[in-house]
């Protein structure tokens, strides 16, 4: 398989995952919901961060895609295409910003080899606060929020807790995975 297909499979993939775990986290945290956008809980959060260590830039391109879809489909800045095109970048770079950080702040290795969970623990915070703060920046910019301080911190909260919960499912379904012999 050539490296452009594989490439688009994997941008596919992470649009469907991505679209799959919003529509579960919409079924599952609604009611607990602090405004449209702005959750308790974000699971999809913890899939950007998974799908951006696992697939780099193909990763952030199947996020931005699913962003984008998801933003369409649930309708959350209706008629304002410019503030969904950049709530959708800041989706897909927030967690790239955490990645390209750990790998070379921390030395991380681009097969995550080296990977800690000091070092995940540390991805998981820089970008459970980068994604809030550059999303109600941007929102701030273009006048749609008015709990800024509020949302920031639900924000941060829903992101945090959906990336722990989604990282560390991840890990827990891969411990049942056997690993090759080295």
């Amino acid at each position: 398989m050539s490296i452009i297909s594989r490439n688009l499979l994997t941008v596919a993939f992470v649009v469907v995952a991505y679209t799959l775990s919003y529509m579960l986290n919409d079924w599952l945290f609604k009611q607990i919901e602090f405004t449209q956008g702005v959750a308790w809980v974000y699971l999809p959060a913890g899939l950007r961060l998974i799908c951006t260590l696992l697939f780099a830039e193909a990763g952030v391109l199947g996020i931005l895609f699913g962003s984008l879809l998801t933003s369409s489909m649930y309708a959350l800045f209706p008629g304002d295409p410019i503030t969904t095109i950049g709530y959708s970048l800041i989706s897909a770079l927030a967690p790239y910003f955490a990645y390209r950080y750990t790998l070379q702040e921390m030395r991380l290795e681009r097969s995550l080899s080296n990977l800690t969970t000091t070092n995940l623990l540390i991805c998981i915070l820089l970008y459970g606060l980068c994604n809030p703060l550059l999303q109600l920046a941007w929102f701030i910019m273009r006048g749609v929020s008015s709990h800024y301080l509020p949302s920031l911190i639900v924000m941060s909260i829903g992101d945090l807790t959906g990336s722990l919960i989604v990282v560390y499912a991840f890990k827990t379904l891969l411990s049942f995975v056997p690993l090759p012999h080295r």
